[in-house]
């Protein structure tokens, strides 16, 4: 019979330890279990998911294999391993595992994230669509995977429809930062150049050190032909990440106006 265990609870089968962060532990408890049990395929499980957490990603693959090597049809362990592999950026052998956790787990919301995220990074991006509609299915309120559905409903060029998942996103968690971030920046090209510096002031209100957020509002006045305000908050970015956004900068488009700018020159190409 198939496991069904599901994701998002599956370490409450596993060492209490895990949900409170203490990896090492855990796996110290693991290994106790294995030294005399070396068929758990479960515990191999949960002994690769806390690797993973530690950043021991081919010890972990290795975990996940060996419970994968007992019992071939343990939906948790092919996640796992499909969630390694991704972080290995194996995208295609990550995708090959999410389909198999979806086939043998099709009621696990994170399975179907995980496989929507590996899309996306193959560009295959009307699958990873698909993979998002069919997390929110499953799980409504994951405001990630509503904010993950509007970044690809973009690159899709379905920019009102991202605007709507973004709402929906924010709804369920209004202090998400990077969300508003990301509606300023669909704002922007869609040409709605106030509405967006809006959202980028709401995600600095949040964090006020998001980087990104002064940079993406510099290009916003910058568009607007605002020389003074766009060199004020690139110059915030800059300061917060100086590799960065010089580079980004040289090359941004949205700066055309200010490519003989001397104070734009001086930021961009300091001595």
């Amino acid at each position: 019979m198939v496991q069904q265990l599901d994701s998002a609870s599956w370490y409450s089968h596993g060492s209490p330890l895990y949900g409170q962060g203490i990896y090492e532990g855990a796996i110290a408890q693991y290994d106790q279990l294995l030294a005399t049990q070396p068929d758990l395929y479960e515990v191999w499980t949960y002994r690769g998911y806390a690797l993973e957490q530690l950043g021991q990603l081919r010890e972990a693959l290795a975990n996940f294999e060996q419970a994968l090597k007992v019992n071939s049809e343990f939906a948790l362990a092919w996640h796992g391993k499909g969630i390694v592999l991704a972080k290995l950026t194996e995208y295609d052998g990550a995708l090959t595992c999410l389909d198999k956790t979806v086939k043998l787990a099709p009621k696990d919301p994170k399975a179907w994230y995980n496989r929507g995220n590996t899309l996306v990074h193959l560009q295959r991006f009307e699958e990873a669509l698909t993979s998002f509609n069919r997390t929110i299915e499953l799980a409504p309120d994951d405001y990630k995977a509503w904010y993950h559905r509007s970044k690809t409903l973009t690159s899709l060029g379905y920019l009102y429809a991202a605007l709507s998942s973004l709402e929906k996103a924010l709804g369920i968690k209004p202090d998400c930062y990077y969300a508003w971030n990301y509606r300023g920046s669909v704002l922007k090209k869609l040409g709605s150049y106030e509405d967006a510096i809006a959202s980028f002031d709401q995600s600095l209100r949040i964090k006020p050190n998001h980087s990104d957020a002064w940079y993406n509002k510099a290009r916003c006045y910058a568009l607007q032909g605002n020389a003074k305000q766009a060199l004020c908050y690139l110059h915030r970015a800059i300061k917060l990440n100086p590799t960065l956004y010089t580079a980004l900068a040289r090359v941004d488009s949205d700066f055309n106006r200010l490519s003989t700018n001397p104070q734009f020159r001086a930021l961009i190409h300091p001595s």
